[in-house]
């Protein structure tokens, strides 16, 4: 007689990916009382946001900061455990062969009335600087989302600043954070992110940007996260869905998340779509170069910027991890991370190519301690950040052909959009219940 095979373990959830979003979801979804699987295709939770050990430095993959006025974050993160460490309030900007330190009044006054009297722009922008951010200040979510929806560029040139300080700050500094220096993205979120700037500061956890989802994943359950479980296919049930992880098993499912990457969801969703075109979603993206250095061309956590534009250089904004947090790097050494807007090489030719103009940049920036510098490693990415062309209110998670969604694609474009997506998708599941007997 033959022999059954044994059935499907069941789970009132799977979800596809332990990146930001999918460890959120999960989080909620356990702590109201549902059984969860969660499955990750890498070695380690944390999709993007991960941290490489390599000759005892620490390398995020991608130049990557915490904004500490995320109102998820300071929700579901234990920011004493994290030991977040601060970059100092605005930015030293590169321009015309001179460095210039931008000094936000409120923060350091001693700096930035050495700035007030800088040439770097016209005294007018500074003023509009701080108009601009006592009515961001003023601003409730529900204020930014009676506005008008345009493009950063636009708001900005409404508003009266120069074409010095669209080069010189706002293009390197926002673009920076948002990927793309055109300014493109929604003056909404614009406007969002600024009253972060002006109310916390950009952080990294001591030991690096992995600490986040590692803390996230430790207060899950032992056994709900699998890693180095790529799943293979998805297949609808009678009872919901069958999901088949290889080596790590199948399993049954009455709810189903994805929380995977873009692409990889994409490709899974395309094998059981019902009819019809997926949405276009246009990826900004980057490349972060690390270094190894004796000594820091900085004397401080600051954020250096590009002021003289792309032409200049491929390098938009520069930081030295190791002094923000001196556990980025060993005794005695200093890590450098240099950072490209707009590019992601997909060959080892085009990284080299890269890796020549982004040395030959810091040199005239920083001189020939620069010929001193040992690269560690280049980290090309394709799908960095989507592109937030607008900013809406929130809306439940995204379903498609019956699959909860999440992640940052859903919301914003950020930390708090990926944690706050995984929210969503979780109080979506938990509407939708009955979960299986």
């Amino acid at each position: 007689m033959p022999v059954k095979a044994p059935a499907a373990p069941e789970f009132d959830v799977v979800i596809i990916g332990a990146g930001l979003a999918g460890l959120a979801c999960a989080r909620d979804l356990v702590a109201a009382g549902l059984s969860v699987k969660v499955l990750e295709a890498a070695d380690a939770p944390g999709g993007r946001v991960r941290t490489d050990l390599v000759e005892g430095f620490r390398l995020d993959r991608g130049f990557q900061v915490l904004l500490t006025e995320y109102p998820e974050a300071r929700r579901v993160l234990d920011y004493d455990a994290l030991q977040l460490k601060n970059f100092v309030p605005g930015a030293l900007v590169r321009q015309a062969g001179s460095f210039h330190r931008f000094a936000d009044p409120n923060r350091e006054l001693r700096k930035a009335l050495s700035f007030a009297f800088d040439p770097v722009v016209p005294f007018g922008d500074k003023l509009r600087v701080r108009r601009l951010r006592h009515e961001c200040l003023k601003m409730t979510d529900a204020d930014l989302f009676a506005t008008a929806e345009e493009t950063t560029r636009d708001f900005l040139r409404r508003a009266g600043f120069s074409p010095w300080m669209m080069e010189r700050f706002f293009e390197p500094f926002f673009g920076g954070v948002f990927l793309e220096r055109h300014l493109i993205t929604s003056a909404r979120w614009f406007r969002w992110l600024f009253r972060a700037f002006a109310e916390g500061f950009a952080a990294v956890p001591e030991l690096g940007m992995e600490q986040i989802p590692a803390q996230m994943a430790s207060k899950i359950a032992n056994g709900v996260i699998t890693c180095e479980a790529p799943v293979r296919a998805i297949e609808q049930s009678a009872k919901g869905w069958r999901v088949d992880a290889g080596w790590a098993g199948r399993f049954m499912t009455r709810h189903l998340v994805m929380a995977a990457r873009e692409p990889e969801a994409k490709s899974m969703l395309l094998k059981i779509r019902k009819p019809g075109a997926a949405p276009a979603r246009i990826w900004n993206r980057t490349t972060a170069f690390y270094y190894a250095a004796s000594a820091s061309p900085v004397d401080e956590p600051v954020i250096v910027l590009n002021g003289d534009g792309p032409t200049a250089g491929p390098v938009n904004h520069l930081a030295v991890m190791s002094m923000v947090s001196a556990a980025y790097a060993p005794p005695g050494a200093h890590l450098i991370c240099a950072n490209v807007v707009g590019a992601a090489p997909d060959t080892d030719q085009g990284m080299a190519a890269l890796e020549i103009d982004v040395r030959n940049q810091m040199r005239r920036w920083f001189g020939d301690q620069v010929n001193g510098w040992g690269a560690l490693a280049g980290y090309p990415i394709a799908h960095a950040l989507p592109l937030q062309s607008n900013y809406h209110t929130e809306r439940p998670a995204p379903v498609d052909s019956g699959i909860v969604l999440c992640g940052d694609y859903a919301t914003t474009a950020s930390i708090q959009g990926a944690l706050v997506s995984g929210a969503n998708a979780a109080a979506s599941v938990l509407k939708s219940r009955p979960v299986l007997a």
